[in-house]
């Protein structure tokens, strides 16, 4: 039997028949057909193209092909799916705090997507976000009525911003840029305290007679250890050592209990530390650890009066402490700052920055300047008092 000659550029190639085609120099793939029939036809195709100079090689025409897909994927692409890419990558980079990235899927899922996440990304418009953010805005305070700003429109600039900005970092998603609209700025929401701030550590003592007895501790190690609220609701007994002895005990912050989350996350991005326990504190925090805390060593340190094995909630505790401090007289008064009370009392006892830094789980330097002003308060005392010793007439002997 004698072999078919087989037409220039096709060759058989595992049973079927490859075809190839020179044009300007180049070899260009045309690919593998299961007849020869179908491969001439190809070839045939190819050549004539060639002649007429409208030859486009496969390996452009599958390109082009695949750039159409991927761009009629990301065209249709929502917001809403942008930001859920968006989140999980943030979840996945170890230089992100957990926390952060709750707050931010909160923000989104409450104030941005129910109104914006289907609309297409390559769709949204300045002007529906400026909209947007104008609504937000003019919503009333929740917690603060006949507040002239309620916080959340700046809280969800801030957050879309950071999403759109990374979808425009994206090649890939077809949103080349973005022109963010003038967001609202940061406006004072809660009413200021009357009384400042920062509490006398007598009005602390009362303020912590005045909780319940399972929740006393919770007010004086936020006062004299600086613990945010949420750390010190994320305590358990093995967060606290060595209380037998003055010169080693030790507070470890490892978590805190998450409110939007409704779990227990890492501390703010920062804030895991180790901090000393004024030794006044060391009788009270081991009666309250026999009385009160959950057993085992990861048992929760604050739990219900009749539900021991139980974190007890941010929602009980805080109607608790508004209770507390009304019963004090300081009505206005929030427990945070009962951090910023004992930090400010730190800074007074002659605490550097870096000291300050350290007990307060600060990252931004920013934030801890703010303590310094007891240290100069300090510093100015203590120059008074240094200056009616200062003589400059060595005549004067009065």
């Amino acid at each position: 039997m004698v072999a078919t000659s087989l037409p220039r550029g096709i060759v058989r190639f595992r049973e079927r028949y490859r075809v190839r085609l020179d044009v300007d120099g180049t070899t260009h793939s045309l690919g593998v057909f299961d007849t020869l029939g179908d491969a001439r036809a190809a070839l045939d195709i190819a050549k004539g193209q060639r002649a007429r100079g409208t030859f486009v090689p496969p390996s452009q025409v599958r390109a082009e092909r695949r750039a159409a897909k991927t761009k009629a994927e990301t065209d249709a692409l929502t917001l809403g799916e942008w930001a859920e890419q968006w989140l999980e990558a943030l979840a996945a980079n170890p230089e992100r705090s957990p926390s952060t990235v709750l707050s931010y899927r909160s923000v989104l899922r409450t104030h941005v997507l129910p109104e914006l996440g289907s609309t297409r990304l390559v769709d949204l418009t300045p002007q529906q976000v400026a909209a947007h953010l104008a609504t937000l805005r003019a919503m009333p305070s929740k917690r603060h009525p006949g507040a002239r700003a309620n916080g959340v429109a700046p809280n969800a600039a801030r957050v879309l911003r950071s999403c759109l900005n990374a979808a425009v970092r994206r090649p890939d998603i077809g949103l080349a840029s973005f022109a963010f609209p003038e967001a609202p700025s940061q406006a004072q929401v809660r009413p200021e305290e009357e009384d400042g701030d920062v509490a006398t550590p007598e009005q602390v003592a009362a303020m912590a007679a005045a909780m319940p007895e399972h929740l006393r501790t919770a007010v004086l190690l936020a006062a004299w250890c600086a613990l945010r609220l949420g750390e010190v609701l994320g305590l358990e007994r093995r967060d606290l050592e060595h209380l037998d002895d003055p010169a080693r005990a030790v507070l470890h912050v490892r978590r805190q209990w998450n409110t939007k989350a409704g779990r227990l996350t890492d501390p703010k991005r920062g804030s895991k530390r180790s901090i000393a326990i004024p030794a006044s504190l060391l009788p009270i925090l081991s009666d309250h650890i026999e009385t009160h805390a959950a057993p085992g060593r990861d048992g929760p340190l604050f739990t219900p009066p009749t539900r021991r094995g139980r974190r007890i909630s941010q929602t009980a505790f805080d109607r608790y402490w508004r209770d507390a401090r009304r019963a004090v007289g300081r009505d206005s008064f929030r427990f945070h700052s009962l951090r910023h009370t004992g930090l400010t009392e730190y800074a007074r006892q002659g605490a550097t920055l870096a000291d300050l830094l350290e007990r307060g789980g600060h990252t931004d330097v920013s934030v801890a300047l703010r303590y310094q002003h007891a240290s100069a308060q300090r510093d100015r005392e203590l120059t008074g008092r240094l200056d009616r010793l200062v003589i400059l007439d060595p005549s004067r002997t009065d």
